[in-house]
């Protein structure tokens, strides 16, 4: 697979976002405003895609096991779907919260400054922000690979300030109205799940994470239902049909990655908290500026 013009315009138009950058207030606010009215109005769009969803699951849960089948179902649905729970393996699906003591500290610099450059975080920002919203910088990455030389993830949370309808160039009809987001500072290493946009078979450096396993050549990700990559088109026709709804999909541009010796040294030295999320978690609606830290720290249990 040959890589898509369009990534070299992707990654030329979006500069690495730093959350220090969203801390001063500094990035997107004239952007939201131009775009607002075009984000307005979608609501009855949302509701059609869930409400097609919820359809298709009670037709389904009829089919398979009648009135008793579903009334079952409804019950175990009661029980919490955002959770996060400690894991003792970094491995596809983990979650890496960063820790403030590592990140904010005075000790190992060579490995916490090259830390920090991987996650946009100024090697003095422990100066620079008052304490008490610190933490609110924290990084969360997605672990998508751990291989025998790279590993690689999503960093969650970083708005680009751009929505998939601006780039013209891309394949985005459905979608027009979503964020992009910023993975991290450098290209993907899987630039064969990076479709999203793609008019023809080639990759576009943009990849989405959702929870369609009916979105063909997608990948799993976690036991519960989060799958990364896919059929563009497949992803495009069901939104189009109202078979999945397109405000369930996180479209990311770029990715971190390190070499195994350099995450392996920041694991060692108490870098990261690794986390086992639900798929409810990680795709969950914030607010814009809210603290997907805080947010997921809430939610886990010992």
């Amino acid at each position: 697979m040959r890589l898509y013009s369009l990534q070299l315009i992707v990654f030329d138009l979006i500069v690495f976002v730093s959350p220090f950058v969203f801390y001063n207030n500094a990035c997107h606010t004239t952007f939201w405003i131009q775009h607002r009215a075009a984000t307005e109005g979608n609501d009855d769009e949302v509701n059609d895609a869930d409400e097609a969803a919820r359809i298709a699951k009670f037709k389904a849960r009829l089919m398979a096991g009648g009135l008793d089948a579903i009334a079952s179902k409804e019950a175990d649905e009661e029980v919490n779907t955002e959770w996060a729970r400690l894991s003792n393996e970094a491995s596809r699906g983990t979650l890496l919260m960063g820790e403030n003591s590592f990140f904010f500290g005075s000790k190992h610099q060579i490995i916490r400054d090259k830390a920090c450059e991987r996650v946009g975080l100024p090697k003095d920002v422990q100066d620079r922000v008052p304490k008490e919203r610190l933490n609110a910088l924290l990084p969360v990455i997605l672990l998508l690979d751990r291989g025998e030389s790279v590993v690689s993830g999503l960093m969650l949370g970083r708005r680009s300030g751009y929505l998939m309808g601006d780039f013209k160039q891309l394949d985005t009809s459905g979608f027009l109205t979503q964020p992009l987001w910023i993975g991290g500072p450098s290209a993907p290493d899987n630039l064969e799940l990076c479709t999203v946009g793609a008019i023809s078979d080639e990759s576009t450096g943009i990849l989405a994470l959702h929870p369609y396993q009916s979105i063909t050549n997608s990948q799993p990700l976690t036991p519960d239902g989060l799958y990364v990559g896919g059929d563009w088109n497949t992803a495009k026709l069901l939104v189009d049909r109202g078979m999945a709804n397109p405000f369930r999909f996180r479209l990311f541009a770029q990715a971190t990655s390190w070499s195994t010796t350099d995450f392996d040294n920041e694991l060692k030295l108490g870098a990261w908290r690794l986390v086992d999320a639900s798929t409810e978690l990680i795709l969950k609606d914030r607010p814009r500026g809210a603290d997907i830290w805080a947010d997921i720290d809430a939610e886990e249990q010992l």
